[in-house]
């Protein structure tokens, strides 16, 4: 997949995301789509011009990443070792343009609360994972995110206007956006 055939739709119609609308949490249980759409959306932002960070704990989403963003691979991009929490902490020190970067830390509930306590304070943030199974769900839950999309429904946040969703889609909350949000290739 190309980064030109990524789509992010909410209500089936093509949205964008802008710097306004970090940060951002994405919970999802595994097998909701939530980690899809995560790959998928900063797939989207780096197409639209944006600098990106990735780290997740699994090598197949850095793969899947890859695979979409295609021959974008350049300065704009910077991946982390995959599941390497102290290495991760020691690169984001060295990046110099951190502040500008939109940053994906996927599978939150991989990793220490060292690992929040280093991003929570960066705006152009995505937290993306199960939020139960999260140690450190009590400080997100109490973060100011400008969005919240949720592909399951966790225990520790009563989401409101709950549906039944269906299969690789979320429920979105901001001020721009709400509704069922989906990726299309």
């Amino acid at each position: 997949m190309s980064t030109n055939s990524i789509k992010i739709l909410v209500n089936n119609k093509t949205i964008n995301f802008s710097q306004a609308d970090f940060p951002i949490l994405i919970s999802g249980r595994d097998g909701s789509g939530a980690s899809l759409f995560s790959v998928s959306m900063l797939a989207n932002v780096l197409k639209n011009g944006e600098k990106v960070l990735f780290f997740s704990a699994q090598a197949p989403a850095k793969e899947e990443f890859k695979k979409q963003i295609g021959d974008s691979l350049n300065d704009k991009v910077v991946i982390i070792k995959s599941g390497d929490e102290n290495l991760f902490l020691e690169k984001i020190d060295q990046i110099q343009d951190l502040s500008e970067r939109i940053i994906l830390f996927k599978n939150i509930e991989n990793y220490s609360p060292k690992l929040f306590n280093k991003l929570k304070n960066q705006k152009l943030i995505i937290f993306s994972g199960d939020l139960d199974k999260c140690q450190f769900n009590t400080q997100l839950i109490e973060k100011d995110f400008k969005t919240k999309i949720f592909f399951s429904y966790p225990q520790k946040i009563q989401v409101k206007n709950k549906i039944d969703l269906p299969k690789y889609h979320g429920l979105i909350f901001s001020k721009k956006y709400n509704g069922l949000i989906s990726v299309s290739k």
